[in-house]
């Protein structure tokens, strides 16, 4: 049986407590990076997948230089180093580190989200501060500074820029709590100051009781929308399994049952926050909504503590025949965010290879190709600090590709301020336009590799713009198509052509061009257009690359303090 997989994860799942003795020295503190180095070089299954033992090296010797003698700038040391190696499930514990640092208190009720490199409330369950309020400092810190040191220890896989600020964007407040002047020892009494004013965090958690053993929050849920039904995951490891089963099976029976009573056109998967869990519950989802025959995982590599020499498994699946029983015939899509990670990157990723439907939001924290896994807990003699490291690999594809690259959606979504003061949710349009149009966006339809990039490129720069959808995204849609269709056309005529036709063709060819993007650059509204037009014509820089996009994900384009 399948152990599970999972990511390292604020919300507390895999993770582990430390604490830190106060009379640690750099010494100390850098007997622990050789103890580190040495368990990581021992137990990790692959660990120069996504890095060269070089660059792991270098990172080493930059760490032992970093450690001051201060818990933070220790922390920070080894979340830094870690990071080189791209695997999420090799990392600190950062949910223990929270609870020391912020006294139990929780911090989960207030969340901030970054917007063009400047930091917004997302959510105050509170009521203190409004939704949308632009947070400058916290505790007298600048909230850029802030959101530099949580990425320094904040989770990643693969080149996931996306999800690593996601994650250290949950981070701010106890980064901003262990970066103030407190005297040794004095304990954190739930106050931290935004922008000035003092904000109080949600109260100190709570003792288990029968009422609330009873009333436990549920992490999957069913909803019955105007004309689409959507299946929420939060979870693929929290609860019992007995309990995540029923409620899938019991779902998708009456989802079968009374799909035409409810006039339901679509399903909707939501795993946008779900970090992972077991293998077994994410597959499971596949079962009702495929009918293919499936790996998952086509590799899984485990740990074998009861053999000596070689210390691994390698376990290799024929594949599960999906969909024999209450299967959803009709139109699916998936939402997945920064947070989704683990397997939900799993899941998105065979949803994407099988082409399901569309995914919809940002990209999720890895890629396709599967995962580390099996996170097994370490504690370093000196600091008392406790860290995971991998000790297998869930693959997806028959050899192992520890791809770089995360799951991305189809269609690029996310929150602007104007979302989150009104509490609006962007996907719902998208998911509307969808269902009415499902043919808009489907680059299936399209032939010239240009067309399907500029798509892209479309989707991804106007994620944020509502007035992108409905009438506007479906002439642009058109013009396009009309576009690719003349290129394609043209573009099949110069393969043969003579020295003359090819002159001419060339000349049609930008007239072509150029009919495409007049026609497109019209059906957008006039605060659009200088966008359309930069996109139109980039300037280009020396490598393979194209134009406006989503810069958090590229190679080329994402920020200096994330190219590490």
């Amino acid at each position: 049986m399948l152990r599970f997989i999972t990511v390292t994860t604020l919300l507390g799942f895999a993770s582990t407590c430390f604490s830190f003795e106060s009379s640690v020295d750099s010494t100390a503190y850098r007997r622990d990076l050789d103890t580190l180095k040495f368990w990581v070089e021992k137990h990790h299954p692959l660990p120069f997948a996504r890095c060269s033992q070089e660059d792991w090296t270098r990172a080493y010797e930059i760490a032992k230089t970093q450690t001051s003698g201060t818990e933070h700038t220790f922390v920070e040391a080894v979340g830094e180093w870690l990071s080189v190696l791209k695997d999420s499930h090799t990392s600190i514990s950062l949910e223990p580190w929270k609870k020391d640092v912020l006294n139990g208190y929780r911090a989960t009720s207030l969340q901030f989200t970054s917007i063009e490199n400047l930091v917004y409330v997302k959510r105050d369950d509170i009521g203190q501060i409004k939704t949308g309020t632009r947070v400058e400092s916290i505790n007298g810190i600048e909230t850029a500074d802030l959101l530099s040191r949580a990425l320094l220890i904040a989770p990643q896989e693969g080149n996931s820029w996306t999800g690593k600020t996601r994650f250290a964007e949950a981070l701010l407040v106890p980064v901003a709590v262990t970066l103030q002047n407190r005297v040794l020892g004095d304990a954190f009494h739930g106050g931290v100051r935004l922008n000035g004013a003092d904000y109080e965090l949600g109260a100190k958690k709570k003792k288990a009781t029968l009422k609330r053993f009873i009333q436990q929050e549920k992490h999957i849920e069913w909803h019955v929308a105007d004309d689409h039904v959507i299946l929420k995951i939060k979870s693929f490891g929290k609860g019992k399994s007995r309990v995540y089963f029923r409620a899938l099976r019991r779902g998708f029976r009456k989802l079968e049952r009374k799909s035409t009573k409810w006039d339901t056109k679509a399903l909707v998967i939501d795993l946008r926050g779900n970090t992972g869990g077991y293998s077994a519950r994410m597959s499971e989802v596949l079962y009702y909504i495929c009918d293919q025959t499936i790996k998952v995982p086509a590799i899984y590599i485990k740990p074998n503590n009861l053999q000596k020499g070689n210390p691994l498994d390698t376990v290799r699946f024929a594949g599960r025949k999906m969909g024999e029983k209450h299967l959803w015939e009709g139109p699916t899509s998936l939402l997945i965010d920064g947070f989704s990670a683990s397997a939900s990157v799993s899941f998105a990723g065979v949803f994407r290879q099988q082409k399901l439907g569309p995914i919809f939001g940002e990209a999720c924290l890895g890629s396709r190709s599967g995962t580390f896994s099996d996170p097994v807990k370490y504690q370093l003699p000196e600091s008392g600090l406790k860290v995971s490291i991998s000790s297998g690999i869930f693959s997806m594809d028959d050899d192992i590709k520890m791809g770089m690259r995360s799951v991305a959606p189809t269609r690029w979504v996310q929150c602007n301020v104007k979302d989150l003061i009104s509490g609006n949710d962007p996907t719902e349009g998208a998911i509307k336009d969808w269902i009415a149009n499902p043919e808009v966006g489907d680059e299936s339809l399209l032939i010239d590799r240009e067309s399907k990039m500029l798509w892209k490129e479309l989707e991804t720069v106007y994620s944020r713009e509502r007035d992108w959808g409905g009438k506007t995204r479906n002439e642009a849609w058109v013009a396009l198509l009309e576009g690719d269709r003349c290129i394609s056309e043209l573009k099949t005529l110069r393969k043969n052509a003579t020295l003359e036709e090819l002159k001419r063709i060339t000349e049609d060819l930008k007239q072509c061009n150029t009919r495409r993007n007049t026609s497109i650059q019209i059906v957008l509204p006039l605060k659009m257009r200088t966008v359309f037009q930069e996109l139109t014509s980039p300037n280009r820089p020396a490598v393979l690359h194209f134009g406006i996009h989503n810069r958090a994900d590229c190679n080329v384009c994402k920020p200096p303090n994330q190219s590490k």
